[in-house]
């Protein structure tokens, strides 16, 4: 008998559109800030705080996310949030000040970009896969490569053509006509809602003594209170902190470095699409090798492409040789693509349960505050210091950081499930007794 058709297929459908435009968005205000900067002669601090309030604002509403999605579920929560980013947008589009634009950009769009972004769509896809979590994950993330691709240079496009604000408006429209009807309409909560199991399967999935890195918690249901409690909790915590202020240090000052170093502002919008393609094929690389060789394994690579390519962004600074631009643009634009398939897919295996989206929510405080701090850092090392070499050389410590606290929450998840499983085995030969 033919199997049916697997309805998280068309969730994973979903969520790459939706990546794809907060993605987009997130990616085009690095060249927003090089509009607003020359209509508004504001210093590059206080322009990017507008990026560092947006992030904060994210952070903040992370965990009412978390909680929205596990209470409402993603049919009800997913089309309120595109609808918000439209607002946010089209407001933005209509500013004339800076504290304007810190609102509606920084807090209103925010809060619909949490709706859209890491915490509901991970810990959705989450319910949905087991056996094949990162792979689902990375194809899901590769629309976050897409929407670098095409927005951004499309964004810098429209604003030589029409200007920033009414760019502003027409993503806003597009979202309000696309995103919002097609979430409303073909988002479920879980494959139980159709009547199927995660990954397709004709039974529920599970194999605690896996070792490809993707096993379950071993039949505990973790709560918020447990999270807290436990190593993983605060080790995932410092790592997405660092990597929040890594990856948005550069997203956000990128394009400004290199019209800085003489780029025109197409070519660097451009070279930011450039490393978008190359994240687009990344997301789903790292989550099919995490899947097979371990999260540890392949984030660790993924990690020594990501410096690498940093290098060559800090080197720009020094020469202005196009080999140093294809090394950032090739080794950072694969490496850093790993990020949210390995962290997506980990909290998935260590907190699986039904409070993973609250769970999810509150460590995504901590990486919306590294991405707060890493972009106000960026524009003040360059008010400080009149260069960015100084802000992307900081960013090796910050992957680094990352890594290793991938390294140790997986560390501990697998002592922790050999405990449970020698556990299990002495209470099944006592009972023999």
């Amino acid at each position: 008998m033919r199997a049916p058709f697997f309805y998280g297929y068309v969730i994973l459908a979903l969520c790459f559109s939706n990546m794809v435009f907060v993605r987009g968005i997130l990616g085009s205000f690095g060249v927003l800030y090089v509009a607003l900067l020359e209509e508004f002669r504001w210093s590059h601090g206080a322009g990017a705080g507008i990026a560092s309030v947006n992030s904060l604002i994210y952070a903040l509403s992370s965990p009412l996310i978390g909680w929205s999605l596990d209470r409402l579920g993603p049919r009800i929560l997913m089309p309120l949030s595109g609808a918000l980013v439209g607002i946010g947008l089209f407001l933005s589009g209509l500013s004339n000040s800076l504290w304007e634009l810190y609102f509606y950009y920084g807090v209103v769009t925010a809060i619909g970009i949490g709706g859209l972004g890491f915490v509901s769509h991970n810990a959705l896809i989450s319910h949905w896969f087991v056996r094949r979590r990162g792979s689902a994950i990375g194809l899901a993330t590769m629309g976050l490569g897409l929407g670098a691709l095409i927005i951004v240079p499309l964004t810098q496009y429209w604003i030589s053509q029409v200007g920033w604000r009414s760019t502003l408006m027409i993503l806003a429209a597009v979202l309000w006509f696309t995103t919002v009807p097609a979430n409303a309409l073909w988002q479920r909560r879980n494959p139980q809602e159709v009547g199927q199991f995660p990954d397709g399967d004709q039974a529920p999935f599970e194999d605690p003594s896996s070792t490809s890195g993707n096993r379950q918690s071993a039949g505990r249901e973790w709560t918020l209170g447990s999270a807290f409690r436990s190593f993983p909790f605060w080790s995932i915590a410092l790592g997405h902190l660092a990597l929040g202020a890594g990856l948005f240090m550069i997203y956000t000052h990128l394009v400004a470095h290199l019209v800085h170093e003489g780029s025109d502002k197409l070519v660097a919008a451009f070279i930011v699409g450039l490393m978008g393609f190359m994240r687009t094929a990344g997301t789903a690389f790292w989550g099919l090798i995490s899947d097979r060789l371990g999260r540890d394994q392949a984030y660790g690579m993924a990690t020594l492409f990501t410096l690498s390519g940093i290098l060559c962004l800090v080197a720009t600074s020094f020469s202005p040789s196009l080999w140093f631009l294809y090394g950032l643009v090739i080794l950072y634009g694969i490496g850093h693509s790993s990020g949210n398939p390995t962290y997506g897919a980990m909290i998935g295996d260590i907190f699986a349960g039904k409070k993973l989206g609250t769970i999810f929510g509150f460590l995504e405080i901590t990486f919306g505050l590294g991405s707060a701090f890493g972009t106000w850092l960026g524009g003040y090392i360059f008010d400080l210091t009149g260069s960015y070499r100084w802000a992307f050389s900081l960013c090796i410590l910050t992957f680094t950081i990352s890594y290793l606290a991938v390294h140790a929450s997986l560390v501990w998840h697998g002592r922790e499930l050999a405990r449970r499983q020698d556990g299990r085995l002495i209470a099944a030969d006592t009972s023999r007794i």
